[in-house]
């Protein structure tokens, strides 16, 4: 077959005449060029990347009339809301067009740069309250997890009367950039900072949602209904935080005993949250710290005196015994003792989140015999720190797990990287044998330009082959002298064509030799 496709491709060739045979070269030579240049154009083009992606038609305009101007090579993609530009112009470009296009449509204080005749006070307010929501959006928006941010603020007119004045209230959406989750703690943050913002607002006026209908400020407020449904989300995430990490710990130490993929470890804790504060006092024996004591005594006579009291009042004679006479005594003892109880006061106050009862379940892909579970129920129950007087408990059940799922995953991702992996090989593949075909066609090509180049040189017309013929025939019926003259004349006009002066010179001395 290769053979017959030769000798097919060399008639066609030789039948074309010759700016035919000139035109098909320059084709495929201008083909060769063409494919040359292509792919030095790949290899040498620089790569390109987002500018700014997710643009307003609005946007795009501004950007791509900008870089126009600067005389730089772009592309658009994804419908014309991705512009790409050379991978090393790209951070020059975004801060030259910072500066001179504004990108996100979000007007801020900066309205206020330019006075506006005939305002009224109404005007400014809502030019004001416009501003400050773009300030508020444009800050909301640097957080690494947001994408995008729309601020509303409700601000009441103000009124004369207290009981009429109503509080100022605003919400905020949030786009999440893709896989990003944003935190309580920044959805409280970003409550504090619009309600710091705005003048007579609270935190509790402030409701975040996200683009989805998620209400992610509901619970967050500083009320007493929020602090508790705080303290229980924390309460809860500590709870998870714990069986987590207890049941990575032990799936990790069984995985390397039995293999990866061959364990699953569920954990569950009983956390006992209160905070309990003990205070205790303790008395000790008492001990003597002094003692005192004080003794007095006497001893003297005494004397009475008898009669009517009335009588010696009266300076009348006095009745009755005149006195007497005696001996009396005075003793006084005083013992003081003090003494000082020891005394021991304790305060206590139990952190919460204790643990008051563990439970492991771990499930084993396979069986286990007696033994083995025994020994694995042993390790399980130190690694987890299981304390059987507090009810903790320990299950481990081997049985065959389910993996078609994961064969399928498995077999998927085959295919497809075998896939991938066939379309570069086809890919380069075509090249190579575009390449080597266009060489082919080259090589053939010159060479039968080349034959026919040969062939032309070596190609003698009919009437000249004729004649040559007719010399022949003649040269054959002459006699010998004959032949040897012609030689002779061949030679001579060899050398008058060969050296022409030396003939004339030869030539002139043979006339002068005749002359004489």
């Amino acid at each position: 077959m290769p053979a017959q496709i030769k000798e097919q491709s060399e008639k066609i060739w030789l039948n074309l005449v010759l700016w035919q045979k000139a035109t098909l070269l320059g084709i495929v030579f201008l083909a060769f060029v063409g494919i040359i240049a292509l792919l030095a154009f790949n290899l040498t083009r620089p790569s390109m990347e987002p500018l700014y992606t997710n643009l307003d038609p609005a946007d795009a305009s501004s950007i791509i009339a900008k870089l126009k101007e600067q005389k730089v090579s772009y592309e658009l993609a994804d419908e014309g809301r991705t512009i790409l530009v050379a991978a090393d112009e790209k951070y020059q470009l975004r801060l030259d067009m910072a500066g001179q296009v504004n990108l996100t449509g979000i007007v801020g204080f900066e309205s206020f740069n330019e006075t506006r005749f005939g305002e009224t006070d109404t005007d400014k307010r809502v030019r004001f309250l416009v501003a400050l929501q773009g300030e508020l959006t444009r800050t909301i928006e640097e957080m690494d997890e947001v994408e995008s941010a729309k601020v509303h603020i409700a601000l009441p007119a103000p009124s004369l009367f207290i009981g009429d004045s109503i509080e100022p209230t605003a919400s905020v959406l949030l786009r999440l950039k893709p896989y990003a989750q944003i935190k309580p703690e920044q959805v409280k943050s970003v409550m504090a900072f619009v309600s710091n913002s705005v003048e007579g607002l609270k935190v509790g006026n402030v409701t975040i949602m996200d683009v989805n209908g998620n209400l992610l400020s509901d619970g967050l407020d500083d009320s007493a209904a929020g602090t508790m449904s705080k303290a229980s989300m924390s309460q809860l995430a500590l709870k998870q935080q714990y069986e987590t990490d207890l049941a990575r710990s032990v799936q990790s130490m069984l995985e390397r005993m039995l293999g990866a993929g061959k364990v699953v470890v569920r954990t569950s804790i009983d956390m006992d949250f209160d905070q309990i504060e003990t205070h205790s006092e303790k008395y000790g024996d008492s001990v003597l710290v002094n003692e005192q004591s004080k003794e007095e005594s006497s001893t003297g006579n005494s004397s009475s005196t008898g009669g009517n009291p009335a009588d010696e009042n009266m300076g009348q004679t006095s009745y009755g015994s005149s006195g007497t006479t005696g001996v009396s005594s005075y003793q006084l003892i005083e013992n003081i003792k003090n003494y000082e109880i020891s005394k021991v006061t304790e305060t206590k106050i139990v952190a919460p989140g204790k643990v008051t009862k563990l439970s492991v379940s771990v499930l084993i892909d396979g069986e286990l015999n007696r033994e083995a579970e025994e020994r694995l129920n042993g390790a399980v129950s130190k690694a987890a720190g299981l304390d059987s007087a507090r009810g903790d408990q320990v299950s481990i059940v081997a049985m065959p797990f389910n993996s078609e799922q994961t064969k399928k995953m498995e077999e998927e991702m085959v295919r497809a990287e075998k896939s991938m992996r066939t379309r570069e090989y086809v890919k380069y593949g075509l090249i190579g044998l575009a390449v080597i075909l266009l060489l082919g066609a080259m090589i053939f090509v010159f060479k039968g330009l080349q034959n026919t180049v040969k062939r032309s040189a070596a190609y003698v017309p009919p009437f000249e082959q004729a004649a040559a013929t007719s010399q022949v025939d003649i040269m054959n019926t002459l006699s010998p002298e004959l032949l040897e003259k012609k030689s002779l004349r061949t030679q001579v006009d060899k050398i008058v064509e060969s050296n022409p002066e030396e003939a004339a010179k030869v030539i002139k001395s043979w006339l002068a030799e005749e002359q004489v």
